[in-house]
C-alpha cells in the first residue's frame, strides 16, 4: 500500500516537471472565441523601421502581433498601423485589427534576444467582417530571427561592424521559413537595412552589394 502511494506521487511529480517544460518554452498562446491556441513554432524580427513583428504558428493557424518599438512597454491598438495583430484560422480566414479592431500588447521583458510579455485583441475578418476576439494572450520568450537590432541614425557604425551586422541578418534571412510569408517579408526587410548599412560604412566597389540588394527588391514578394 504504501508503495503504491509513494508511487503515485512520484508520478504526480513527473507530470507537474513536464507541464513546467512545455510552460517555459518559447511560445505565444491564448483563447480565441474561448478556443485555446497555442503556437508550435514562434519568432521574432525587427523590422526596418524599428517596429517587431512576433509570429506564432500551430498546425494550421497563426497569430501576428505588431508593436512600434523593440523595447518594454504598452502598446494600444486603436486603428494605428504601428501596432497592430491578426489571426488566420484554419479556413484561411484572415482577422485583421486594421483601422476597426482594437486591443493591447505589452511587453513585459526583453532579455538576451528574447520578447515576453500579453496582449489581447479583437480583430474583423478582413479587417472589416465579423469579428473574434483574442483574449489571454501572451507571449513567451519568442526568439528574434535577427537579434542585432537597427542602429540609431546618429550612430556611427565602423565596416566591420557593419559587416558582422550583415552576416547575422544573411543567417537569418537564409533560415527563415519560406512558408510564412509575414517571416520572410520581415528578415528580408533586416538584411536590406544591413545591407545599405554596410555600402554606407564600407563603399561597395565591386557593386556586389547592391546587386543583393536588387535581388531583394522591396521584400513585397
Amino acid at each position: 500500500m504504501r508503495n503504491s502511494f509513494l508511487l503515485a506521487l512520484l508520478s504526480l511529480f513527473v507530470m507537474s516537471c513536464g507541464d513546467d517544460v512545455e510552460t517555459n518554452t518559447p511560445s505565444i498562446q491564448g483563447e480565441v472565441e474561448n478556443v485555446f491556441f497555442r503556437s508550435s513554432s514562434s519568432t521574432a524580427a525587427v523590422n526596418e523601421d524599428g517596429s517587431v513583428t512576433l509570429i506564432g504558428t500551430s498546425s494550421d493557424e497563426t497569430v501576428t502581433l505588431t508593436v512600434s518599438d523593440y523595447e518594454v512597454g504598452t502598446y494600444v491598438i486603436e486603428g494605428n498601423a504601428a501596432n497592430e495583430a491578426t489571426f488566420e484560422n484554419f479556413n484561411g480566414e484572415l482577422y485583421v485589427t486594421g483601422e476597426n479592431g482594437e486591443g493591447k500588447i505589452e511587453v513585459t521583458r526583453v532579455e538576451n534576444g528574447t520578447l515576453s510579455g500579453e496582449f489581447y485583441f479583437n480583430a474583423l475578418k478582413n479587417g472589416v467582417g465579423d469579428t473574434i476576439n483574442f483574449s489571454k494572450g501572451s507571449f513567451f520568450d519568442v526568439p528574434l530571427d535577427n537579434p542585432t537590432t537597427p542602429t540609431p541614425p546618429d550612430t556611427v557604425v565602423t565596416c566591420e561592424e557593419a559587416e558582422i551586422i550583415t552576416q547575422d541578418a544573411k543567417l537569418a534571412y537564409d533560415n527563415v521559413d519560406p512558408n510564412n510569408a509575414e517571416e520572410v517579408q520581415a528578415t528580408c526587410n533586416s538584411y536590406r537595412t544591413a545591407l545599405n548599412q554596410e555600402i554606407e560604412a564600407c563603399g561597395d566597389e565591386s557593386g556586389e552589394l547592391q546587386l543583393i540588394l536588387d535581388g531583394l527588391g522591396d521584400c513585397e514578394n
